[in-house]
């Protein structure tokens, strides 16, 4: 929970600031890399450690190696947010986690050329290779990628507990244990309030009583991941992105210990590790390193520590190693495992003969205006080889490609999309029913957006504990700033933003930052759909004549129905300052203002209060969205006003003029569409560059308005609704 420091600063009419401290607790940095790794596997029994003992001197256990194939099944569990966003993680990362694997598990990992030379002899291909499925427990073909809306199945949104993962969405989704590994890449989980990077089980035998803890059972058996740590494509934290998490909590799963032996100087069983302290976790800043070699403790001198095990802590790229001692434990549990023996004769890497393919397809967007397209992706599984595109509607109305695009729909109705696929074994349709909406839309035209309520919130700078800006650079390291907003029209798209700066310096050498747009992934910023590059020379400018920043998007950022965020990205260089003007916390409820931490650290709400500042307030950003259908106007920084509401149903407007003085009055006239002057007159700035326009009479339509500044006219179309 962050702390309230009573910190003053006073900037032009900014108010005084509360200031909050972010959490650092145990494996939490401020920066806010996870430093250090977090496993949530039990230790094993000492009865467990006897009969695996007995069992590795069966002669059995001598005996020549059998090359093991281990099905794998993804459970990805995701908000219901699009493939490739947020908890969704595409398809290449899975891809990219099962190759880690055969690589790791066989030791054609490229990175053996850094195991130390005094441990090539003990280091072992395994000779355990993954596929991902290809039939599903129905016989059915399978990617054997099983994407998992939590809403559909009623699970509560993240972050969960292991108790939650173990008890609730494993035994809602697990796939026959004796057929399949699976693996459950989970968003955000804790134990004891700390992020975990995955938690395996262990492998249970039938054959031995007493065992308790962490054991796999039909409903539970398998190894979870945090989505951040899962493969080494994808959006993924910055220490935890070579896969090593899955390696580690397979080897759980498969028999092995932490190699410290999860005890001082504690014992790992495996003859050719040697005895270490405690777990290795590398160097805790930047630029991370890897332990030392060598690292002596427990009197395991010369060589030391093997912290390049993978059942060590360390970081991802600082693991290369399984021993053989450990390959024929994991060997031994392969063989006499319950939940294990059966996989040596499972069917679920091998695609399901006699059936034909199954159809399934996504489309990029299901809404549009008439005149836009549509591109549409194949999703059929079973190895089609041939497709049958029809597209009601459509022009084309027919396809042969796999992933058609540039579909054209030029008439407003709702209309069907069927796909046929085609193998040797057969064929199968899909058609889903009213599938794309082309709305015939309103008038286009262009409206300001705004959580900063001009006419009510008290502009302010918030100040941080650690030194810096709330909302903007800080010792805590944060990189971007941003605001909600939500577009309900087809074929939108943002031409400008508009951001008040409280603070801007600028050392002179040219950096720059970035003003973006990103898409909404489960509820906070996602992918970056748009950016634009200013210089902190320009902000300061704009700081010092007290005028806003206009971001001119070019080319326009076309925007998805629904939420979506505008706001800063930015590097800290020194002499190079800025900050964001904000409302007062309270004045908007709820907040609609997210912070990105550093180092990869994840988006968070400012109301977050365990994570972030505890504040509701919005930015004073302005996203200026206009619509490609119907009127529209071109937009440029030199004769744009920012107005907003627009439409307005009360026939009230606020607008701002760039680059003018905000000290001056302004002559406005408003024309309705005939040409009549409905306004005349000269309007006074509240003293912050917003000036307000009432029209309270006006008829419902479209209107001109005209102002007159030092810099000449300016026009812009305003609505009354």
């Amino acid at each position: 929970m962050k702390r309230i420091l009573l910190s003053v600063l006073a900037v032009a009419t900014m108010a005084t600031a509360y200031a909050q401290q972010r959490k650092v607790a145990g494996n939490l940095k401020a920066d806010p890399a996870i430093t250090v790794r977090t496993c949530g596997t039990a230790e094993l029994p000492l009865e467990y450690e006897t009969w695996l003992a007995n069992k590795m001197q069966e002669p059995s256990a001598n005996r020549i190696q059998t090359v093991y194939t281990i099905p794998v099944v993804i459970h990805v569990i995701h908000n219901g947010s699009a493939v490739g966003t947020s908890y969704n993680i595409s398809d290449a990362q899975v891809l990219s986690q099962i190759d880690v694997l055969n690589e790791d598990y066989r030791r054609l990992n490229a990175d053996t050329a850094s195991t130390p030379s005094a441990y090539l002899p003990v280091a072992a291909d395994c000779e355990i290779n993954f596929c991902l499925a290809q039939r599903d427990p129905n016989g059915n073909a399978t990617t054997g990628i099983d994407r998992i809306n939590r809403n559909s199945k009623g699970w509560s949104a993240p972050p969960y507990t292991m108790s939650y993962i173990d008890n609730t969405i494993k035994p809602g989704s697990i796939w026959d244990p004796t057929q399949y590994m699976n693996i459950w890449v989970v968003p955000d989980y804790t134990s004891s309030g700390f992020q975990l990077l995955g938690h395996a089980t262990f492998p249970l035998n039938s054959g031995l009583t007493g065992l308790t803890g962490n054991y796999g059972n039909a409903t539970n058996d398998g190894v979870v991941i945090y989505y951040k740590a899962f493969g080494r494509t994808g959006n993924l934290d910055p220490l935890y992105n070579k896969g090593r998490t899955a390696t580690h909590e397979i080897g759980h799963w498969l028999g092995l210990r932490h190699i410290w032996g999860d005890a001082n100087c504690g014992n790992d069983y495996v003859s050719d590790t040697p005895t270490q302290q405690t777990a290795n976790y590398g160097g805790q800043s930047i630029p991370y390193p890897c332990p030392g070699f060598p690292q002596v403790t427990c009197n395991n001198g010369p060589n030391g520590d093997m912290w390049m095990n993978y059942m060590d802590y360390c970081y991802d790229k600082c693991l290369n190693m399984f021993t053989a001692g450990q390959k024929a434990r994991m060997v031994t549990a392969m063989q006499n495992g319950t939940y294990r023996a059966p996989l040596a004769t499972s069917l679920g890497c091998q695609a399901p003969t006699g059936g034909g393919p199954v159809a399934q397809f996504t489309a990029n967007t299901t809404s549009i205006a008439p005149g836009g397209s549509v591109n549409f992706t194949d999703q059929s599984t079973g190895s089609p080889t041939s497709w049958s595109w029809t597209f009601q509607g459509g022009s084309p109305g027919t396809s042969t490609a796999q992933n058609p695009s540039n579909i054209v729909y030029a008439a407003a109705g709702t209309y069907d999309v069927t796909l046929t696929v085609t193998n040797g074994q057969g064929s199968n349709t899909m058609t889903k029913t009213d599938y794309i909406t082309v709305t015939q839309g309103g008038g286009g035209g262009c409206d300001t957006l705004a959580n900063f309520d001009v006419a009510t919130s008290t502009p302010t700078i918030y100040t941080a504990q650690s030194g810096g800006y709330v909302a903007g650079q800080n010792g805590y390291g944060d990189i971007s700033k941003a605001d909600i907003f939500t577009n309900n029209t087809a074929n939108a798209f943002v031409d400008q933003a508009i951001i008040v700066f409280g603070v801007g310096a600028s050392s002179g050498t040219g950096h720059t930052a970035n003003a973006n747009v990103w898409n909404d992934a489960s509820g906070l910023p996602g992918t970056i759909i748009g950016t634009k590059t200013v210089t902190y020379d320009a902000i300061a400018a704009d700081v010092t004549a007290q005028l806003p920043t206009i971001i001119d998007f070019s080319p326009n950022v076309n925007l998805p129905i629904g939420n979506f965020y505008v706001g800063m990205n930015f590097d800290y260089h020194a002499g190079d300052t800025l900050a964001i003007v904000t409302n007062l916390d309270g004045e908007t409820v709820p907040g609609t203002a997210y912070e990105e931490w550093g180092q990869g650290g994840g988006w968070y709400a400012y109301s977050d209060a365990s994570n972030s500042w505890g504040l509701d307030l919005a930015h004073a950003i302005f996203p200026v969205v206009c619509t490609s259908t119907g009127l529209s106007e071109v937009l440029t920084p030199g004769n744009t006003l920012v107005v907003y509401p627009n439409p307005s149903a009360s026939g009230n407007f606020n607008f701002i003029v760039p680059q003018h003085n905000i000290k001056d009055n302004v002559l406005v006239r408003v024309y309705d569409m005939k040409g009549a002057v409905v306004f005349n007159q000269s309007i006074a700035s509240n003293g912050n560059g917003i000036y307000q326009l009432s029209l309270p009479n006006a008829d419902k339509g479209i209107y001109m308005l005209e102002v007159q500044t030092n810099n000449g006219v300016k026009t812009q179309r305003i609505t009354v609704k």
